[in-house]
């Protein structure tokens, strides 16, 4: 008897030592934590499931935004986490994102050798090659649009025309070739296969322990297949691009700079496997803000006339033909100061990345104060872009598409822009900002000035015309119908706004 009821006291035994675990690890984070008198929501002392939880579902920066409302600019957002609602938070010294916290220095490493190709004679290069998709994205529209000026087209999806051009753009400019969306749909399974790459990411972001139970299989089971067909395109493409530059017959894009670019403090160079990472890193990084900020601009502009009115005349009073518009020498771009508070607005109002990022305390520190809030060294430190640019006290009416705000005038001083500025981080801030920021305004700014060059546009009709809106009466953060709504899996995912378009001029030479 005493052989046979040894595995049951084994067993009670373990089960005892494993409850006991479970009562000291969570009873310190409730009442010993040195967070544990910040107020938060009441699952997220205990876990990051929290933070997990509401990513898997697309809406931590509707959830983020709801805790700041009851909790107010600081709230504990996990055991060892605090999320903040203010500038201070994103300007803190002594704090780095928690993905460059293994080896700083490469980090920095390899942000000066991305630089170089993002550098301003690298995007005069690249601009002519990022016209001709431009023009090539305007030629989609013209061809779904009437032939004859002055009559609607059918509705267009304009989130699916807007990926279609970012992933053109970023595999030209990043390979040397494009991916093909704009043409066909052979490729296009790519922007699947990058929303279920970036939902994966986000969730562990926020719970990094859950990467060791694969949580990817369920939420996406297809994600192998669609993970196998990614890696052999970019194997192949990074193969093709590295003969061409062996052979000489190689374009001139970022990989030409960096292929052969030389840290001037180190001295090194990219190896193989660190061109083929920051190849797979920038196609997802450059073609989701781009696409997500274009097409959030053809949702405002469709939902507000005064606007659209405004910065069309602007348009089509600075630029004599569609060939007139780009963002090179001599370029009139700079003359368009409504297009560009238009495409800040509604990068404010919709940011492509709008959840929680997260960046350590520095062990060493000793800490740091935020507004007031202690917060030890090794804990995380976060802020939603999303919230900040939604923060009433830098954006009053926030969730009004205001493009004004960012004009100086009698009633909208400097000194209110500035302060605005400090809180616009749509390409976030620091060593982890987005160094593709001035090729990310050339795009946006050329593709929508094009577009109001040859168009009229507005919103389709019927059900097709509130695809992608808020929806009075709907869950909390999704009924206002002017908000142009985001699922945020750290890159976003959105559908609509589809668009009716009227011809304005013979647009013939570029259906040619």
């Amino acid at each position: 008897m005493a052989f046979w009821g040894l595995p049951t006291l084994l067993i009670k035994v373990a089960i005892g030592v494993l409850l006991l675990r479970f009562i000291i690890i969570y009873s310190h984070r409730w009442f010993l934590n040195a967070l544990s008198h910040e107020p938060g929501p009441f699952i997220a002392k205990f876990t990051d499931w929290y933070g997990a939880y509401h990513s898997a579902l697309g809406q931590l920066h509707i959830r983020t935004l709801e805790a700041h409302k009851r909790y107010g600019s600081a709230f504990r957002g996990g055991p060892n986490k605090m999320v903040f609602n203010t500038v201070t938070a994103f300007h803190a010294p002594g704090v780095f994102n928690i993905h460059t916290a293994i080896d700083k220095e490469l980090h920095r490493f390899k942000r000066r050798m991305i630089s170089q190709g993002l550098s301003d004679p690298c995007m005069r290069e690249f601009e002519p090659s990022l016209l001709e998709h431009v023009d090539k994205f305007v030629r989609n529209i013209a061809r779904a649009a009437s032939a004859q000026p002055g009559q609607w087209s059918a509705p267009v999806n304009m989130s699916e025309q807007c990926k279609y051009l970012g992933f053109d753009i970023m595999g030209e400019f990043g390979f040397g070739q494009s991916f093909g969306l704009l043409d066909g749909p052979t490729n296009r399974f790519l922007i699947d296969a990058v929303t279920a790459a970036s939902h994966r990411s986000a969730v562990y972001g926020q719970f990094p322990d859950l990467a060791k139970v694969k949580l990817e299989k369920i939420l996406y089971p297809r994600a192998s297949s669609m993970r196998m067909k990614y890696m052999t395109l970019m194997t192949r493409l990074l193969r093709e691009r590295l003969e061409a530059e062996e052979d000489g017959r190689a374009k001139r894009d970022l990989f030409s700079f960096i292929v052969h670019a030389t840290d001037e403090e180190t001295g090194r160079s990219f190896s193989q496997a660190e061109l083929w990472s920051e190849a797979r890193f920038l196609l997802i990084a450059g073609s989701d803000t781009t696409s997500t900020g274009l097409t959030a601009l053809f949702f405002y502009l469709s939902r507000y006339p005064e606007c659209y009115d405004k910065v069309a005349r602007e348009v089509r009073s600075t630029f004599r033909s569609g060939h007139e518009i780009h963002c090179g020498l001599n370029s009139k771009m700079p003359q368009c100061v409504y297009l560009r508070a238009c495409i800040d607005e509604a990068m404010r109002m919709t940011p492509p990345a709008g959840g929680v990022l997260w960046r350590e305390v520095s062990k060493g520190s000793g800490g740091i104060v935020i507004d007031g809030h202690y917060v030890p060294e090794g804990c995380d430190v976060g802020a939603s872009i999303y919230c900040v640019q939604h923060n009433e006290e830098y954006f009053p009416d926030s969730f009004s598409f205001c493009p004004d705000r960012w004009i100086v005038s009698e009633g909208n001083p400097k000194e209110k822009i500035e302060l605005a500025r400090q809180a616009f981080v749509p390409f976030s801030l620091g060593p982890r900002g987005c160094p593709g920021k001035t090729m990310a305004y050339m795009e946006l700014s050329t593709a929508m000035a094009k577009a109001l060059w040859y168009f009229d546009f507005e919103a389709a009709d019927g059900d097709l015309g509130v695809v992608g809106a808020g929806k009075l009466g709907g869950p909390p953060g999704r009924q206002r119908p002017n908000e142009f709504q985001l699922i945020d899996h750290l890159t976003s995912t959105h559908d609509g706004p589809y668009i009716k378009y009227k011809l304005r001029e013979d647009v013939s030479e570029l259906l040619r």
